[in-house]
């Protein structure tokens, strides 16, 4: 028997239009039925551009409707947590965005509603789907670089400066109230990767502070209250040591690069900006001669770069297409009681402890376990 598709509402015609629906519609056994937006006339030409059936204005009546299972939350932190209460009070599943929450509070109470609705909850934290990084973690895990001794992480990019703002959507970054700052946006990215990768945190220090004080647009001035940057050193519950840097506004910054090793050798992954299927590379070194260890190319495995049931192609510049398929279908699939999702509600509400922790050792000028 055919088992019938998996119907999604999309909440945000922004980053939820241009990202998610593609992706979700690269895959097999999902329609994509609803968006949602703040007004009706938007919501109605939301529907109408992206060729969606049914328009809501009021997430509250996407998330109780009968004819939907998944509710995709966009939007920022302050405002998705009533989403997500609502979707998970209404027993769907949830596609929750980064950061988790704007505040630990609001991130445990929703991880408590996701136990007691027993759905399947998910959040945007898609680098660890990002094939080089699929084929870092396989080949970390096989004892390519032998005993681990660390790991450092770094997203530093100019997404603000004191010339332009180069990403003007963006801008809701400079608030407090929404939630944000380089540690907890580009940060907790980064974290959800060195847990996947690693395992839980058990202690961090850090420091955080605003050096740009002021960002233009369109003639006005942008005056930011929050960290634009931030570096934490972190202990795994391992024992191992790792680092993480987020800066969103460093001209020249390198983008992305993660680099992991051990006493056999060295791997690292790097993307010009976010890391997408199309543009991260795998470079990996076993040379241990003093000056002499070049990092070489490593080619992605075939099994990497595909996902059954998804028709996203991996090298296609689209914004996090395939990466963010390989979550959705991961979803999908547990959804129907197959494999597990994540990363999950657990793994963010651990991440957002961090995040949070980080906070206070910055402040404190100490050690926090977390």
């Amino acid at each position: 028997m055919a088992v019938p598709p998996l119907r999604v509402g999309i909440i945000s015609a922004a980053w939820g239009a241009r990202a998610h629906l593609p992706a979700w519609r690269s895959l097999d056994g999902i329609e994509v039925t609803a968006i949602c937006t703040s007004r009706p006339e938007t919501a109605a030409k939301a529907a109408s551009d992206f060729g969606i059936a049914r328009a809501f204005h009021d997430f509250r009546k996407m998330a109780t409707d009968p004819e939907i299972d998944i509710v995709d939350c966009g939007t920022r932190p302050p405002l998705r947590f009533a989403m997500v209460m609502a979707a998970l009070g209404a027993g769907k599943h949830v596609y929750n965005g980064i950061p988790f929450a704007k505040n630990l509070a609001d991130a445990r109470t929703m991880v408590d509603a996701w136990h007691k609705a027993g759905t399947v909850a998910v959040v945007d934290a898609f680098m660890q789907a990002v094939p080089a990084m699929v084929q870092m973690k396989a080949m970390t895990d096989a004892g390519w670089l032998g005993e681990l001794f660390g790991a450092d992480i770094a997203f530093e990019v100019p997404l603000f400066s004191a010339a332009q703002t180069n990403v003007p959507g963006y801008v809701w970054f400079a608030d407090p109230a929404n939630g944000a700052s380089a540690g907890r946006n580009l940060g907790s990215h980064m974290l959800h990767l060195l847990v996947h990768f690693f395992g839980p945190v058990a202690a961090v220090a850090a420091d955080q502070s605003l050096a740009l004080k002021e960002w233009p647009l369109d003639g006005e001035t942008i005056r930011p209250a929050v960290p634009d940057r931030a570096s934490m050193l972190l202990r795994h519950a391992s024992g191992l040591p790792t680092r993480l840097e987020a800066n969103w506004c460093k001209i020249g910054g390198d983008g992305f690069r993660f680099s992991v090793w051990g006493s056999k050798g060295r791997l690292e992954a790097r993307a010009p900006v976010f890391p997408m299927a199309h543009d991260t590379r795998l470079f990996g070194t076993r040379d241990a001669a003093l000056g002499s260890a070049a990092m070489d190319a490593i080619p992605i495995e075939p099994e990497h770069l595909a996902m059954p049931g998804c028709r996203a192609i991996a090298d296609r510049p689209e914004t996090g297409l395939f990466a963010l398929a390989s979550i959705f279908a991961q979803m999908r699939d547990a959804i129907h009681g197959r494999g597990k999702a994540a990363p999950d509600f657990a793994q963010a509400l651990h991440v957002h402890e961090v995040v949070e922790a980080a906070v206070l050792a910055s402040d404190e000028r100490r050690w926090i376990d977390v």
